[in-house]
């Protein structure tokens, strides 16, 4: 399947994140999805500061590097850009030009010990029943592949306020104080299924081996991660209704409401400021 070049044209809507998001890095536009060509690094880790300079020189389709295309949207180049975890639709080409997000390169990364997790709200904006967004729980032995974006502090602001939809304090762009962060190059990694998850009755973890990593380690206290900071995250009988065993339409059609919230706090942990 070909990839769409305008991002209103991409063929899945936010409501069905976050599954159906790029497998390929992309630099997003207003206008156009630039595709871009991923180069593997052979580092076992990397500062973010290298991380930016390395991926500015990935090239798109046209040949065009990324620092050469930001500069032709007159917008901040890599190095002076920060980075954030796209757990949900904020991946989505159509969530992005939606809230207007402007010029954003978007890599695939993978992240261990902890999952992507529905919370436990609804946003009724722009569709009904509504939107369920996306958190951040741990789970010890996990893995799964997710986006990271290099994204001003504006822009990051901006996500942020998004999901918030006028009611400050709902979210928070926090630092990770547990798990792990790595850059993808297959972005086909599978996640554990349902049957690989241990519980205990309290928590749950996954004993099998992982698999082996393709690219450097990043420092997660340096990467902003949303973080729903009221309800928190569904609370699925004790246990997590994890993204990528429960789609979002099943997840509200057959879990939502047929339990309870665990707060935030308690499922993940963050630097202190």
């Amino acid at each position: 399947m070909s990839l769409p070049t305008n991002p209103r044209l991409w063929h899945y809507e936010p409501s069905n994140t976050p599954l159906p998001v790029p497998t390929q890095p992309v630099v997003f536009t207003q206008q156009n999805l630039h595709w871009i060509h991923p180069e593997q690094i052979d580092e076992e880790t990397m500062s973010v500061d290298d991380l930016k300079l390395n991926v500015a020189t990935w090239k798109t389709d046209s040949g065009v590097s990324i620092d050469d295309l930001l500069r032709q949207e007159e917008s901040p180049p890599m190095h002076e850009r920060s980075l954030i975890l796209l757990l949900g639709e904020l991946a989505n080409p159509r969530r992005l030009v939606d809230i207007y997000a402007g010029p954003m390169p978007i890599i695939n990364v993978r992240i261990d010990d902890f999952c992507r997790t529905w919370t436990d709200t609804l946003d009724p904006r722009m569709m009904n029943p509504g939107v369920h967004h996306v958190t951040a729980a741990r789970t010890p032995g996990w893995w799964e592949a997710t986006h990271l974006g290099f994204a001003t502090i504006p822009q990051i602001r901006q996500l942020i306020e998004h999901l918030d939809d006028g009611s400050r304090g709902k979210w928070k762009p926090g630092k990770l104080n547990e798990g792990r962060l790595h850059v993808l190059h297959n972005a086909g990694l599978a996640p554990p299924t349902i049957d690989d998850l241990q519980w205990d009755g309290e928590s749950e973890r996954v004993d099998i081996e992982r698999p082996p990593f393709d690219g450097p380690e990043l420092q997660l206290s340096e990467v902003f991660t949303p973080l729903h900071t009221r309800q928190g995250c569904y609370n699925h009988r004790g246990r997590l209704a994890r993204c990528v065993h429960h789609q979002h339409r099943s997840f509200h059609n057959n879990i939502f409401r047929r339990g309870s919230a665990q707060r935030w706090d308690d499922v993940i942990s963050v630097q202190k400021r």
